[in-house]
């Protein structure tokens, strides 16, 4: 139950609010401001309602000061003997949320409380989002430029309900930083649905993201809700938008732009409220161009836009992402040492793979180089030794742990190899995985696999 204090010296006015309020609220009252700024700590109401006429001591508006210094997140509203102008806009500057006079009616009075009251759970809600996102950030290792600036995107982005389009090379994280706007927004409490446009086929799109009804086409067995309709009131995260289909872009903009959704083999529109945030490592602008992406959708998806900067170009935040990956997947090799130089070469890598890449070659690395210093010829890019000539590679640490995980290990390596090598981009996942010689789904699932491990 919410807790009122009333600061007030009339007793009478005070047992007619209490009889008022008592049902509603758990109230305590203080005869003196001084009492009252006392017992804030003991009671830590939710709202104060404060005499503007204190007879004995400090005045009203002296308190009404304190109040608002001390305890900036608690809602005060004055209550005056008479409505005069003068009165109002004094308290009104010196931070009071509202006024009521007591000879107000019940109803009313209530009406002013209820609103101190939702500014009060607004004001907490701010601050536990405000530290849920900054925890979230935590999570993004480095403090470069390019880094505080896509944080900075980040927390406008949580701030709003624009659609947002996340764009960036593979490997760079972009699913984690669409849970991480998801996770800071007012949504946050709703579903978070995930829909990964490149893995779905062609003829399921609809089925899969708007649903179907029973009976609608062969082996529609029973009615499905579509991913559309359980974002409902959470976020929607469509994963490599570029890959969508020309014709599943237009009901995808008409389900944006008019808030309804019509399943598959049903007459009946569907109201859905949900926020759109869109990822994908294509250049959009050159699919428009080609044809294969919609303006119009562009326009919408493209409210917001964080573009997550390649690893290239936050050399800075090497040494932090190198110390994070040692903890992560070697936690007991605390005193390897690094030998001179080692980072000044692997800033100068291009890293096309970026994070997941350099997340892969810093585990074959520790694992080549043994229980000696760690230097640039234990790293590999794409198969070729960083800049010094390759050495063999030294498996003790592997044949340490049982075969099947020590292959595991090494199948995980080979196909970030793969992902970091094909899927670039100016390609499709679909092309892509025909030339690895793999299905797009299980091309998908690697690259799922390989996002969520960085």
């Amino acid at each position: 139950m919410e807790r009122i204090l009333i600061v007030d010296d009339n007793e009478e006015f005070v047992e007619d609010t209490l009889l008022g309020l008592r049902r509603h609220y758990e109230c305590h009252w203080a005869e003196t401001g001084e009492v009252g700024l006392e017992r804030m700590s003991s009671v830590e109401p939710d709202l104060v309602l404060l005499d503007y006429d204190l007879g004995e001591g400090a005045s009203g508006l002296d308190i009404l000061r304190r109040l608002v210094s001390e305890h900036p997140d608690v809602p005060v509203i004055m209550v005056t003997k008479e409505s005069g102008v003068r009165t109002i806009v004094r308290a009104m500057k010196q931070g009071a949320f509202d006024y009521v006079v007591k000879n107000t009616s019940r109803e009313d009075f209530l009406d002013v409380i209820r609103k101190g009251l939702a500014l009060r759970q607004v004001k907490q809600e701010n601050v536990w989002l405000r530290r849920r996102l900054q925890e979230s950030l935590g999570q993004m290792i480095g403090d470069s430029p390019a880094i505080r600036r896509v944080k900075q995107e980040i927390r406008e982005a949580a701030a709003t309900d624009l659609s947002v389009l996340i764009t960036g090379e593979t490997g760079t994280g972009k699913t984690m930083i669409a849970r991480m706007i998801h996770e800071a927004s007012g949504r946050r409490q709703q579903a978070f649905v995930e829909v990964n446009v490149s893995a779905i086929e062609r003829e399921l799109f609809n089925s899969e993201v708007f649903g179907h009804e029973k009976g609608s086409f062969t082996g529609a067995v029973g009615t499905k809700r579509g991913l559309t309709e359980l974002a409902h009131r959470g976020t929607l995260f469509l994963d490599e938008i570029g890959d969508m289909d020309p014709q599943a872009q237009i009901k995808l903009l008409t389900a944006i732009e008019s808030g309804l959704i019509r399943r598959v083999g049903s007459l009946k529109d569907i109201q859905v409220d949900f926020r759109l945030v869109a990822a994908t490592h294509q250049a959009l602008e050159e699919r428009i161009r080609q044809g294969l992406m919609r303006q119009d959708l562009f326009y919408r998806i493209n409210q917001q836009r964080i573009r997550i900067p390649p690893l290239r170009e936050r050399a800075d935040d090497l040494p932090a992402l190198l110390r994070y990956f040692l903890h992560k997947h070697f936690p007991g090799r605390t005193g390897l040492e690094l030998a001179p130089g080692t980072l000044d070469v692997l800033a100068e890598q291009a890293w096309p793979g970026n994070v997941r890449e350099f997340e892969s070659a810093v585990q074959l690395a520790v694992v080549r180089c043994g229980e000696g210093p760690l230097s640039a010829a234990h790293f590999n890019l794409g198969g070729q030794a960083v800049r010094t000539p390759a050495q063999e590679a030294d498996y003790s640490l592997l044949t340490d742990r049982p075969f099947a995980e020590a292959r595991d290990v090494l199948l995980d390596q080979l196909r970030r190899a793969y992902v970091e090598r094909f899927v670039t981009g100016d390609v499709s996942v679909k092309d892509a995985a025909e030339q690895i010689g793999i299905s797009r789904e299980v091309l998908h699932r690697w690259m799922k696999d390989l996002e969520q491990d960085s």
